[in-house]
C-alpha cells in the first residue's frame, strides 16, 4: 500500500505540474539541483562554478536549495537560488532548457521533449547497489524508474562497469551514458596548490599538520532503505590512528571527521581530539587536502583513489554490511586494507606498502574500466552551451 501511495503521489504531482507548460522554455535558463544534500555542493556546484567563470553572462543559472542562507552570496556571483520543491522551483524547472541533477528521482516532473536533462550521479566506481536491486522489484517501482529514465537525456559515468550495472539497475538505455567521469573529480585530478592552501586554512589546519579524514557513509534503521539515514557509534581510536600515522609516515597528524550529509543524528561523533568537518559543504575539497582517508563503504573511496594517496577501510560492522547490503563489486575486490577493529586498522597503517597499494588501485581502476578524464566539467558545460545555442537557432529565444 505504501508503494502504491508513493507512486500515486508522483503521478498526481506530474499531472498538476503540467500547468507550467503554459510558460515558454527560456533559451539560456539552466537549473541545477544537488538532490542528495540539497546544498550548493557536488557535481551541480562544479558545473555552476565553471559556467559562471567561463561563460560570463551567457546563462541564467538557477540553483535549487533547501536552505537558502547562501542566496545573497551566490546572487552576487550571478547564481540565482530557489527553494527546492517550491512553486518557483517547479516554474524554473519546467521552463529551463537544461536541468542538471546528481540523483535522478525526477519522475514527478513533466519535462518537455525539448528540455535536456543531465544526470551526473553522486558516486563513482560501482559499489553499493541501487534501483531495482535496492528496493522492491515490483511493477510500480519499475514504472517509476522508467518514467525517470525516459526523461533523462544523458547520464554521466565514471567507468564502464558503472554504465553496465546502472543501466540494469535504473532501467536506462546504455546509449544514454556518457563515460567522462564526474565534474566533482576534476579538482582531484588537476590538483591546485593555491586552492589546497586556502582550504587548509579554512578548516583550521596549521602549516605543519597533516590530515587524516574519516568519512563513513550512512546506515539505515533496521536495514530498511525507506527509513532515515543514520550514523552509528563508530568506535574508532582517533589518537591511536594519529600515532600510527606518525610512526609510519612521520609528521604531525590531525583527525578529521565528516558525517554523510543525509544522516539525521549528526551528534554521533567519535571521541577524542577531532576536527568536526561535517558542516563543510564540499567533500571534494576535503579529499583534496586530506593526506590519508579512512572509509567504510562510501563511494568517495573511488574519488580519493584517483589522488593516489593512502586509503584504509574500517568498519566494525563489516560482516553485517556484507550480509545485508548488495554490492556490484565484491568488497574483497576493493583495493584497500580492511579492518573491523582498531587493532587491525592500526596494524594496516603501520604495515602500509606504497607500491603494493598503488598497483592494487591501478588494477582496480582497470578492472572497473575507469573513464575519468579530468575534463568532465568542461565537457558538460560545452554541451550545455551547444544545446542552448541549437535551441535558439531553431526555435528563437524562447520555445513552447
Amino acid at each position: 500500500m505504501s508503494e502504491l501511495l508513493r507512486y500515486s503521489k508522483k503521478i498526481i504531482l506530474n499531472s498538476i505540474l503540467m500547468i507550467f507548460r503554459i510558460f515558454r522554455i527560456k533559451q539560456n535558463r539552466i537549473v541545477l539541483l544537488d538532490d542528495l544534500a540539497y546544498k550548493y555542493a557536488g557535481n551541480p556546484k562544479y558545473v555552476a562554478e565553471y559556467l559562471v567563470r567561463n561563460y560570463p553572462g551567457e546563462f541564467e543559472i538557477i540553483f535549487a536549495l533547501c536552505d537558502t542562507e547562501e542566496s545573497s552570496c551566490l546572487e552576487q556571483r550571478g547564481i540565482r537560488t530557489v527553494t527546492y520543491k517550491s512553486l518557483k522551483f517547479f516554474y524554473y524547472a519546467m521552463t529551463a532548457t537544461v536541468f542538471l541533477t546528481n540523483s535522478g528521482g525526477i519522475s514527478f516532473i513533466p519535462f518537455r521533449k525539448r528540455q535536456y536533462v543531465i544526470n551526473t550521479w553522486h558516486g563513482g566506481g560501482a559499489y553499493k547497489k541501487c534501483g531495482i536491486y535496492m528496493y522492491e522489484n515490483t511493477f510500480l517501482f519499475r514504472r517509476d524508474l522508467r518514467m525517470s529514465a525516459e526523461k533523462t537525456s544523458v547520464f554521466l559515468s565514471t567507468c564502464s562497469r558503472f554504465t553496465e550495472v546502472m543501466s540494469e539497475s535504473m532501467l536506462i538505455p546504455k546509449e544514454k551514458f556518457w563515460e567522462i567521469g564526474m565534474p566533482r573529480n576534476d579538482i582531484l585530478l588537476n590538483s591546485d596548490q593555491k586552492i589546497k592552501e586556502k582550504i587548509r586554512k579554512e578548516i583550521g589546519l596549521k602549516p605543519d599538520e597533516m590530515l587524516v579524514l574519516f568519512a563513513p557513509t550512512y546506515r539505515k534503521i533496521d536495514d530498511n532503505y525507506y527509513k532515515d539515514s543514520i550514523a552509528i557509534p563508530y568506535g574508532i581510536d582517533c589518537e591511536g590512528v594519529c600515532a600510527a600515522l606518525h610512526k609510519r609516515f612521520g609528521g604531525k597528524w590531525r583527525f578529521g571527521f565528516r558525517l554523510h550529509p543525509t544522516v539525521v543524528n549528526s551528534e554521533e561523533l567519535p571521541d577524542g581530539d577531532i576536527l568536526n568537518l561535517s558542516d563543510y559543504k564540499d567533500m571534494q575539497e576535503l579529499l583534496l587536502v586530506a593526506d590519508v582517508m579512512i572509509n567504510d563503504f562510501s563511494s568517495s573511496m573511488w574519488d580519493f583513489m584517483l589522488t593516489g594517496k593512502p586509503s584504509f577501510l574500517y568498519a566494525k560492522d563489516l560482516k553485517h554490511y556484507i550480509e545485508t547490503t548488495e554490492v556490484y563489486t565484491p568488497i574483497s575486490a576493493w583495493p584497500f586494507s580492511k579492518a573491523v577493529n582498531n587493532e587491525e586498522l592500526i596494524n594496516n597503517i603501520l604495515e602500509f606498502k606504497e607500491n603494493e597499494y598503488a598497483e592494487a588501485c591501478k588494477q582496480h581502476y582497470k578492472d572497473l574500466g575507469g573513464r575519468e578524464t579530468g575534463m568532465a566539467t568542461q565537457l558538460v558545460c560545452k554541451r550545455i552551451s551547444n544545446i542552448c545555442k541549437n535551441i535558439g537557432r531553431y526555435y528563437g529565444n524562447s520555445i513552447l
